[in-house]
Protein backbone atom coordinates (compact mmCIF):
# COMPACT_ATOMS: atom_id res chain seq x y z
CA UNK A 1 0.00 0.00 0.00
CA UNK A 2 2.75 2.45 0.92
CA UNK A 3 4.51 1.71 -2.37
CA UNK A 4 1.46 2.77 -4.40
CA UNK A 5 0.93 5.85 -2.24
CA UNK A 6 4.63 6.69 -2.53
CA UNK A 7 4.44 6.39 -6.31
CA UNK A 8 1.42 8.67 -6.46
CA UNK A 9 3.17 11.19 -4.19
CA UNK A 10 6.35 11.21 -6.28
CA UNK A 11 4.50 11.59 -9.58
CA UNK A 12 2.34 14.36 -8.10
CA UNK A 13 5.17 16.20 -6.35
CA UNK A 14 7.34 16.20 -9.46
CA UNK A 15 4.34 17.40 -11.47
CA UNK A 16 4.85 14.77 -14.11
CA UNK A 17 2.28 15.06 -16.85
CA UNK A 18 0.76 11.74 -17.79
CA UNK A 19 -0.48 11.51 -21.37
CA UNK A 20 -2.53 8.38 -20.83
CA UNK A 21 -5.60 7.75 -18.77
CA UNK A 22 -4.04 4.61 -17.31
CA UNK A 23 -3.50 5.20 -13.59
CA UNK A 24 -2.07 1.75 -12.81
CA UNK A 25 1.04 1.52 -10.67
CA UNK A 26 3.03 -0.08 -13.48
CA UNK A 27 2.12 2.71 -15.88
CA UNK A 28 2.88 5.43 -13.35
CA UNK A 29 6.24 3.84 -12.62
CA UNK A 30 7.03 3.80 -16.35
CA UNK A 31 6.00 7.46 -16.60
CA UNK A 32 8.35 8.26 -13.71
CA UNK A 33 11.19 6.29 -15.34
CA UNK A 34 10.64 8.07 -18.66
CA UNK A 35 10.64 11.44 -16.87
CA UNK A 36 13.92 10.64 -15.11
CA UNK A 37 15.45 9.27 -18.30
CA UNK A 38 14.60 12.55 -20.03
CA UNK A 39 16.19 14.51 -17.19
CA UNK A 40 19.35 12.41 -17.42
CA UNK A 41 19.66 13.25 -21.10
CA UNK A 42 18.37 16.83 -21.21
CA UNK A 43 18.39 18.50 -17.78
CA UNK A 44 20.82 16.76 -15.46
CA UNK A 45 21.02 19.76 -13.12
CA UNK A 46 17.26 19.58 -12.51
CA UNK A 47 17.60 15.87 -11.72
CA UNK A 48 20.33 16.63 -9.19
CA UNK A 49 18.13 19.33 -7.68
CA UNK A 50 15.23 16.90 -7.33
CA UNK A 51 17.44 14.26 -5.72
CA UNK A 52 18.78 16.86 -3.29
CA UNK A 53 15.29 18.14 -2.47
CA UNK A 54 13.96 14.63 -1.88
CA UNK A 55 17.04 13.90 0.26
CA UNK A 56 18.70 11.07 -1.62
CA UNK A 57 22.38 11.06 -0.77
CA UNK A 58 25.01 11.09 -3.47
CA UNK A 59 26.75 8.14 -1.81
CA UNK A 60 23.58 6.04 -1.84
CA UNK A 61 22.96 6.87 -5.49
CA UNK A 62 26.52 6.01 -6.50
CA UNK A 63 26.38 2.75 -4.53
CA UNK A 64 23.10 1.66 -6.15
CA UNK A 65 24.33 2.53 -9.63
CA UNK A 66 27.58 0.63 -9.03
CA UNK A 67 25.71 -2.41 -7.68
CA UNK A 68 23.64 -2.57 -10.86
CA UNK A 69 26.43 -1.76 -13.29
CA UNK A 70 26.55 -5.29 -14.68
CA UNK A 71 22.77 -5.66 -14.99
CA UNK A 72 20.31 -4.56 -17.65
CA UNK A 73 18.49 -2.25 -15.22
CA UNK A 74 18.52 1.29 -16.55
CA UNK A 75 19.85 4.12 -14.40
CA UNK A 76 16.47 5.85 -14.61
CA UNK A 77 14.79 2.79 -13.08
CA UNK A 78 17.31 2.74 -10.22
CA UNK A 79 16.77 6.44 -9.53
CA UNK A 80 12.98 6.03 -9.73
CA UNK A 81 13.14 3.20 -7.19
CA UNK A 82 15.31 5.34 -4.89
CA UNK A 83 12.71 8.12 -5.09
CA UNK A 84 9.95 5.66 -4.23
CA UNK A 85 11.93 4.14 -1.36
CA UNK A 86 12.58 7.58 0.10
CA UNK A 87 8.93 8.57 -0.23
CA UNK A 88 7.90 5.34 1.52
CA UNK A 89 10.28 6.20 4.37
CA UNK A 90 8.60 9.60 4.69
CA UNK A 91 5.10 8.09 4.70
CA UNK A 92 6.04 5.59 7.40
CA UNK A 93 7.75 8.27 9.48
CA UNK A 94 4.77 10.63 9.23
CA UNK A 95 2.37 7.86 10.22
CA UNK A 96 4.54 6.91 13.20
CA UNK A 97 4.76 10.42 14.55
CA UNK A 98 1.12 11.17 13.77
CA UNK A 99 0.13 8.33 16.11
CA UNK A 100 2.36 9.54 18.96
Amino acid sequence: MENNKALINVVTNLQIEENTGDKSSANQFEVLVAFIDDLIRNDFNRLLSILYRVDISEQKLKRKLAENKETTVRSAEIIAQLLLDREEEKIISRAKYKQD
